[in-house]
């Protein structure tokens, strides 16, 4: 249960053989390689793949644009179903197999030709509809456009007017003798107008106009115009149904739906391969190769070199430094622990030469979280449920991580809802080892101490990091000097508190002023100055006021217990006053206990994960945990369509 030892090797191979060792670097999937850069004036150089990385995501936007495509014509399953059926389970060796028979550029060719044409009729259609918004309100216009603008001395407008001056333009237009208006149509906010005048009046009219906020209008189609929009209308009815036969014909596609997802992801895994190669340097026929690979998969990899380079190549191979900071960091637990590993990761992998933080958190963790729901109901709830996901869902490596973390949960859940005596609240009569409703001083006690352990824990953990790391003198100033400091204050304040022999307070005063005598000392070791050392070790010796905030820090513990608990029980308090109201009132009392009761479980859970991991990152990974170490990168890529299994 550790970080697993890793290998460091430089490998030299030839150029000519790079294709088909990176094939079969990425089966292997064990290897994480480290970027080398060639220096000036060097034989060496860098290889240059961004021609090759181009064409790929060039060929990866057309793979995705195909899936999204299809998969608007495609029946989705949902909720549980989707659950159960999952990703389908595909080897690397099956994917790029089904990839390199799937006719690619064909297939993409036909959907893209009609989807071109699709938009091409779509955007006909907006066109048209647009012409028609545009013709409608003079449509009533009963002779052809052009016909209006050929009647000799008569000038013809067509325009509009805002509506709120209706009765002023009608009124003033009667003044001129050779000028008449045609109300064609209106709506709420104009009016479409067409004014006859003789040429005579022209310049009268066009002022009066230009006053009344007259907005001349050109209609450029020509004919009657309802003739026109009856046409285009007709035209838009053809254009409907021919884009309903292309997205017909488009699903008939739809069965290659995954193979366009295969060769996706196959495209995927070539780009990661290829981006591998910009990690190497090359002479003009040589590749050098340096990475890391699993101190267990070392012979693995050496037997592979040679099934693919023959004798053509060679490889150095060396325990990794402990201290090298570009180490790949891949942890390995049994699976209590492995469930855990997300809560390391989202805080930060540990560094190589530190110590893989999980097994050493992960039962704190277990203990925590099911202190803080401490419910029989909850936690059985989540204990079937992650059981019958992981018995029936096809869930990713990711997702069941996930579940299996919740069923642990789960399962402590349970076992301090004995403890305390929980089931939904107080649905059921039992009786509690501590009542956290009535125990309250049990349960402020109960959380200081978990906390207490904690919190030396963490600091016992620092101690042996140092003495592994022939520190010992370090152990004793960072670490036992503030076990003795704070066991001091504890003891001297427990038994001052509860009266117990004086002998006993003096021996803690006692270890206590040595213990902040040697912090002191001790804690500006490492400054020049003696005045520097002093003041630093005075400021460390502050940092006991942090340890009274961290202890506090663990009421939390009883706090989210009692809220949880409280809820259950006010929410079984409406539910029996309902019962008793005849058929409504139990039909509703179920509904809202099976409604407010699992909503009070997902708050439950959320808020004693996140307490949780508060008071493992905070409290804990503080005293001897710096964490900041690379991940292995595999060379498989996490795939969104299909669970891509090791062969």
């Amino acid at each position: 249960m550790a970080i697993v030892k890793m290998s460091k090797f430089n490998l030299f191979s030839f150029d000519s053989d790079r294709k088909n060792l990176l094939k079969s670097l990425q089966k292997f999937n064990d290897v994480h390689f480290n970027r080398l850069e060639s220096e000036e004036d060097n034989y060496l150089t860098e290889i240059n793949v961004s021609d090759a990385l181009m064409e790929l995501d060039n060929e990866i936007t057309k793979a995705k644009w195909s899936i999204d495509l299809l998969s608007k014509f495609s029946e989705k399953k949902k909720g549980l179903d989707a659950l159960k059926e999952g990703n389908k389970n595909l080897t690397l060796e099956e994917l790029i197999k089904r990839a390199k028979s799937f006719d690619f550029n064909t297939n993409y060719e036909k959907l893209h030709n009609l989807a071109d044409e699709k938009s091409t009729m779509e955007q006909r259609i907006l066109s048209l509809e647009s012409n028609i918004s545009t013709l409608s309100p003079w449509q009533s216009i009963g002779v052809p456009i052009e016909e209006l603008k050929s009647f000799g001395n008569v000038v013809v407008r067509i325009g509009t007017i805002s509506a709120k001056y209706e009765e002023k333009l009608i009124s003033e237009i009667k003044s001129f003798e050779f000028t008449s208006v045609e109300k064609v149509s209106s709506d709420k906010n104009f009016l479409y107008l067409v004014i006859y005048n003789d040429i005579s009046e022209d310049e009268e009219i066009y002022e009066f106009l230009k006053e009344s906020g007259f907005t001349s209008v050109e209609i450029k189609t020509k004919g009657i115009l309802s003739e026109n929009i009856k046409s285009m209308e007709g035209e838009i009815s053809e254009l409907k149904v021919k884009i309903i036969e292309i997205e017909e014909e488009i699903k008939s596609y739809r069965e290659l739906l995954e193979d366009f997802q295969v060769y996706y992801e196959y495209l995927r895994n070539s780009k990661v391969r290829i981006e591998s190669s910009e990690n190497f340097i090359k002479t003009k026929s040589v590749d050098i190769i340096e990475g890391y690979v699993p101190t267990s998969d070392s012979d693995e990899l050496i037997k592979l070199l040679d099934s693919v380079l023959k004798d053509n190549y060679y490889i150095q191979i060396e325990d990794a430094d402990k201290d090298d900071p570009k180490v790949p960091i891949k942890l390995k637990n049994n699976k209590f622990v492995t469930a855990f590993e997300s809560i390391t990761a989202m805080y930060a992998m540990p560094k190589y030469n530190e110590i893989d933080p999980t097994p050493l958190f992960a039962p704190f963790y277990f203990v925590f979280a099911g202190i803080m729901v401490g419910d029989i109901g909850f936690g059985l709830l989540m204990v079937l449920g992650a059981s019958i996901a992981l018995k029936f869902f096809n869930l990713n490596k990711a997702m069941k991580g996930m579940v299996t973390f919740f069923r642990y949960l789960g399962v402590s859940t349970v076992m301090w809802g004995f403890v305390f005596g929980s089931f939904f609240g107080d649905l059921l009569p039992l009786k509690a080892i501590i009542d956290p409703a009535v125990d309250y001083m049990e349960m402020i006690m109960m959380s200081l101490i978990f906390g207490g352990i904690h919190i030396f824990f963490s600091l016992g953990i620092k101690g042996y990091m140092d003495i592994r790391d022939k520190k010992p003198f370090d152990a004793l100033f960072d670490v036992g000097f503030w076990y003795m400091a704070l066991v001091g204050v504890i003891v001297a304040l427990i038994s001052y508190l509860m009266n117990i022999n004086p002998m006993i307070f003096k021996m803690a005063i006692i270890v206590m002023a040595l213990g902040m005598i040697g912090i002191v000392l001790t804690g500006g070791r490492h400054e020049k100055s003696i005045a520097a050392k002093i003041g630093w070790g005075i400021y460390s010796l502050y940092g006991i006021t942090s340890y009274l905030s961290d202890f506090v820090s663990y009421l939390r513990l009883m706090a989210l217990a009692l809220a949880g608990s409280f809820i259950s029980v006010a929410i079984n308090i409406i539910v029996r006053m309902l019962v008793g109201k005849g058929i409504f009132g139990i039909v509703a009392g179920v509904l809202i206990f099976v409604g407010f009761q699992l909503f009070n479980m997902f708050l439950s859970f959320l808020s004693a994960y996140v307490h949780t991991a508060r008071l493992t990152y905070v409290e804990m990974f503080n005293k001897f945990y710096e964490g900041g170490g690379i991940p292995f990168k595999n060379m498989i890529a996490k795939s969104k369509y299909f669970n891509i299994e090791e062969e």
